[in-house]
């Protein structure tokens, strides 16, 4: 790992992929907080009273930060949004979730988003609701406040009663949510996929989830290999990919997710196997602009307007930290320089009292080999037509078991859909079977035609950090090392594209 990496984006890079490596928490006997956290864990909301709805920030003109916050909190019934198993994984925003309905396909499909992150790196998280003949199934629950059960509960006056819950996936941020959420429907199915993995303790047998105080008398059943074994069998497909555990189950770690498909909406359900830029802020996001400001700084001393334009542009910056963590067009400030700039911030208010520990690139350079301005590399993700496979999974999960990870990208391109509604980022892709398939042409083709080539510029410089934290990793004996098939294919795109020209490695150069 980069011997410059700061302290907070290596705090992301533990947090997420712990998530992708999954493991079951085993939750305390009595909650230790109500619904707010303390304040070493929250910089963000100590700043939230201090933040008038004017939006003055230090003596600046009025921007209009809390606005949003209102505007929204206005539709929520006092204590609605109020999440109090927060400090099971005390992620941002704590114990405060607001949630937003959008109806993907009018009368059968329905998104529910909260958000979700740490360090001002905040994105959707989103439960999908599906209509059956006989009620509504949910893929991959969310907090259950009250203002969530409102809605699910208007969707099942005119649509019927939930009948099933999926937990689709072994990463935690989705199942420390899905056991509470199927307290509240004692009368539906609780279905997961069946490896869940608890870290540290070994226990990968899927009986032992039920044993978790979170998962206490819900009787979760394992996800069958096909749907042709479960009770919505003729009105949806499902798919299971997994499990991939780190060094073929000798190490903590695994990857497991289940697609499905509603066939009367022709809409694939997924959680993290793909995703897509948006270039729309999710409404959800909208609450707090905070963060989003916050991003669009180009460092410490950079003084920022809440503008429609800052929004978007804090926006691209957000979704190129979740992708790769350390994205090539920023540059971290060591922490001997970034803690004294600290004291002449003149943002305080948007939170972490100053703290901005990297600067963005400039559009003009120069750049350092491999490197470029952030928005080229939004730019070639948004050029995807379809969706791609998030860059963390490229480089640290599927490049190891390509000859499953193909297979199961295989069937489910053999299904009939046009839309994709992913866990996070973009809600509603518009994406072929052929457009899904292309996601996972990094494990079969050499030659980096496709939009999504981390081994051509301008990504392949975004990607380096990924690939120096595999590269520890495997140092470590955490993981183990990538195919040599899918290296040498990547050997072959580097080449072709002129990027191994460049510096090999992130290291030293933030």
């Amino acid at each position: 790992m980069s011997g410059s990496t700061s302290l907070c984006l290596s705090l992301l890079l533990a947090l997420s992929i712990q998530s992708a490596t999954s493991f079951t928490p085993l939750a305390p006997t009595a909650a230790a907080f109500t619904t707010a956290p303390p304040s070493f864990l929250r910089p963000s909301l100590r700043h939230v009273a201090r933040s008038p709805a004017s939006g003055r920030l230090g003596g600046r003109k009025a921007t209009g930060f809390g606005a949003g916050e209102a505007r929204m909190d206005a539709g929520v019934k006092a204590g609605g949004d109020v999440w109090d198993r927060w400090w099971v994984l005390p992620l941002a925003p704590f114990g405060k979730r607001q949630t937003v309905m959008h109806e993907v396909v009018k009368g059968q499909v329905w998104s529910l988003e909260q958000k979700f992150g740490a360090l001002y790196v905040h994105v959707p998280i989103r439960m999908t609701i599906v209509k059956l003949d006989d009620g509504l199934l949910v893929y991959g629950p969310i907090a259950p406040t009250q203002q969530t059960l409102d809605l699910v509960r208007g969707l099942e006056e005119e649509h019927g009663a939930v009948k099933h819950i999926v937990l689709a996936t072994a990463a935690i941020e989705h199942k420390t949510l899905a056991g509470p959420f199927a307290r509240k429907f004692p009368k539906a199915e609780l279905w997961t996929v069946p490896n869940q993995y608890s870290f540290l303790f070994g226990f990968d047998n899927f009986g032992l989830l039920g044993l978790t105080q979170l998962y206490w008398f819900l009787n979760p059943k394992p996800l069958p290999p096909t749907a042709e074994e479960a009770p919505w069998a003729g009105q949806m497909s499902h798919a299971i990919l997994g499990p991939l555990k780190s060094k073929g189950g000798e190490a903590p770690g695994l990857y497991e997710e289940c697609v499905m498909l509603h066939k009367a909406s022709k809409t694939l359900l997924a959680t993290d196997v793909v995703q897509a830029v948006d270039p729309v802020i999710p409404e959800v996001l909208t609450s707090d602009v905070r963060p989003l400001v916050f991003h669009a700084r180009d460092d410490v001393a950079a003084l920022e307007t809440d503008t429609e334009q800052a929004r978007k542009e804090g926006w691209e910056r957000i979704q190129l930290f979740a992708l790769f963590f350390q994205p090539g067009g920023v540059d971290i400030v060591p922490w001997g320089d970034a803690l004294p700039q600290m004291a002449t911030s003149q943002m305080k208010d948007l939170g972490w009292n100053g703290l901005f520990p990297f600067a963005w690139r400039p559009k003009t350079g120069p750049h350092p080999p491999g490197k470029s301005h952030y928005s080229d590399s939004i730019a070639k993700l948004d050029s995807v037509r379809g969706v791609f496979c998030p860059p963390v999974l490229q480089k640290l999960i599927f490049d190891r078991e390509p000859e499953r990870v193909l297979a199961f990208a295989d069937t489910v391109a053999g299904w009939d859909f046009k839309r994709v509604v992913p866990a996070h980022l973009k809600r509603d892709v518009a994406c072929s079977p052929k457009q899904f398939r292309e996601a996972f042409r990094f494990l079969e083709d050499g030659k980096g035609k496709y939009p999504c080539n981390l081994e051509a510029p301008p990504l392949c410089g975004d990607a380096r950090f990924l690939e120096d934290v595999s590269e520890s990793l495997v140092e470590l004996g955490t993981v183990g090392a990538p195919d040599d098939g899918v290296e040498e294919l990547r050997r072959q795109r580097r080449q072709a594209s002129g990027a191994d020209q460049t510096a090999p490695s992130g290291k030293g150069d933030g």
